[in-house]
């Protein structure tokens, strides 16, 4: 089968390891061939978080949004392709309910660690984004701890002025919408204090540079979380650039696993040198085997 011959070569590579090394390295492989991501979806009802993520993921995600008003508790959706599991997690907060604040800060202290990423969507023809402001400068940029990397997006941008100048057939803005885009992003970006890079414009419904995205997600995530990804999007984003990413992430994940579980295993200096010598071989290995793992 694919998933033991991936395993055996990579389990040929590892066979001068001490055997009690090797079972763990194993059993961290595996942990690391399934780990789950889980991705935070945040915005306001309407800016379409889940057309976004019809549009992204093979499985089919009803109403990411469909929470009450004022709920204390995010909506998790478990997609699942094969053996893996992907997590989405509708965080309530963003213009539900401001009266409840502080139990929102709370709430979001609890998540904010268990999330790979947030996916902060936003909607293009806002006016105003004071709450999304208000909302990330008081919960994210005072949170004492290590933040998840927060990709942000300006969805439903084929409604950016003028409206009647989108290419429907070649999934493009005009050249005047393109502009009004651009200061869009702008705007936010000076607004919420983020590097304009890191604000994506996309048009489910328009079809626009969703690939685009995909690229930033990969690249965003952290490097366990990447190749797990994979498996749940759709055939049209699992491009040569995303898998050649994920891949090479695979990779070097591997060879950081191994040296941490050499620097911990009790062994001689000149062991762990010599075992360590060996780990851009696996890194090959790992590389070479993965899309018996993840395609």
């Amino acid at each position: 089968m694919k998933k033991l011959s991936g395993y055996a070569l990579i389990r040929s590579h590892l066979r001068r390891y001490p055997r009690s090394l090797r079972q763990t390295l194993l059993k961290e492989l595996n942990q690391l061939v399934t780990y789950q991501p889980v991705i935070g979806i945040m915005g306001k009802t309407g800016v379409g978080k889940s057309s976004l993520c019809n549009a992204l993921f093979r499985s089919q995600v009803c109403a990411v949004n469909a929470v009450e008003a004022c709920t204390r508790q995010p909506q998790q959706v478990k997609l699942r392709f094969g053996r893996h599991t992907l997590t989405l997690v509708d965080l309530p907060g963003v213009g539900e309910c401001q009266q409840r604040d502080e139990e929102y800060r709370e709430l979001y202290r609890e998540w904010i660690p268990k999330l790979d990423m947030v996916l902060w969507v936003l909607k293009a023809d806002d006016r105003a984004f004071s709450i999304e402001e208000q909302f990330y400068q008081t919960v994210f940029t005072e949170y004492n701890g290590e933040l998840p990397a927060i990709t942000w997006i300006l969805n439903q941008v084929d409604k950016i002025e003028p409206v009647e100048q989108w290419h429907w057939a070649s999934a493009q803005p005009s050249k005047q919408q393109q502009a009004h885009i651009t200061l869009k992003r702008h705007a936010i970006a000076k607004q919420m204090h983020i590097s304009v890079d890191t604000i994506i414009p996309i048009s489910v419904k328009g079809r626009y540079h969703l690939p685009q995205l995909v690229e930033a997600i990969i690249t965003h995530l952290p490097k366990q979380a990447r190749s797990p990804l994979i498996p749940h999007l759709q055939n049209t984003y699992q491009t040569t650039t995303v898998i050649n990413h994920a891949r090479s992430s695979f990779g070097d994940t591997v060879v950081d696993i191994i040296e941490r579980v050499i620097d911990f295993a009790p062994l001689p200096q000149i062991a762990r040198h010599a075992l360590k010598s060996t780990t851009h071989h696996i890194a090959q290995a790992a590389r070479s085997v993965w899309s018996f793992f993840f395609s």
